[in-house]
């Protein structure tokens, strides 16, 4: 599969041992360690003295699109993956994007950066994070249920006017009288009909 010149960076992939060999290294899938290669190869560096690399962990972007186009993972898993390196410390969230675009150029994506809490993955010290949703509640499937059964009761009532607080079928008369001019549903008084 070619990959799109957009996406290729010539940048190398550094992991160092204490990375390769730490739990949380160990506890991923195949899919969310590629995933991590990505954002490793992603490190912008400064070369200090003796030729010695010093990560800057800029912010970075890496959109569904780019993961696509590498082969990484599509829509759910990828977005598992990235869930899953920010929770065992391998990534921070330095912004939420958003879901909504107002044109097609305008997109707002997350942006993330490498972090060291992996180290600590494991113990009492380790910082716990997470990537929050960032559709509208009523947008997740659970939610969209669950308005969805609160509804089924209301259309089982087709009319406005009721006898009382118990609904009665669809198939129940409980009109007054089909229109405004129409007297024939309306009881009359004994009363009134004896006087007559």
């Amino acid at each position: 599969m070619e990959i799109p010149k957009k996406y290729k960076i010539k940048n190398k992939i550094w992991i160092e041992d204490e990375m390769f060999y730490s739990e949380a290294f160990s506890c991923l899938t195949a899919s969310e360690i590629k995933t991590l290669m990505r954002c490793l190869q992603k490190r912008k560096w400064e070369t200090g003295r003796k030729r010695k690399i010093i990560y800057t962990d800029d912010g970075f972007v890496f959109p569904y699109a780019e993961a696509a186009a590498l082969s990484i993972a599509k829509n759910t898993q990828y977005w598992k993956n990235i869930n899953k390196l920010i929770g065992v410390g391998f990534l921070d969230l330095l912004y939420q994007g958003g879901w909504y675009q107002k044109h097609e150029r305008e997109k707002d994506y997350s942006v993330y950066k490498n972090s060291e809490r992996w180290r600590n993955y494991g113990t009492a010290d380790f910082v716990k994070a997470e990537k929050k949703k960032t559709l509208p509640k009523s947008f997740h499937i659970r939610e969209h249920l669950l308005q969805k059964k609160l509804k089924s009761t209301s259309l089982k009532r087709s009319r406005q006017l009721h006898k009382s607080e118990d609904d009665r079928l669809k198939t129940d008369n409980d009109r007054l009288h089909n229109n405004e001019g129409d007297n024939s549903d309306q009881k009359i008084p004994e009363s009134i009909v004896n006087s007559a």
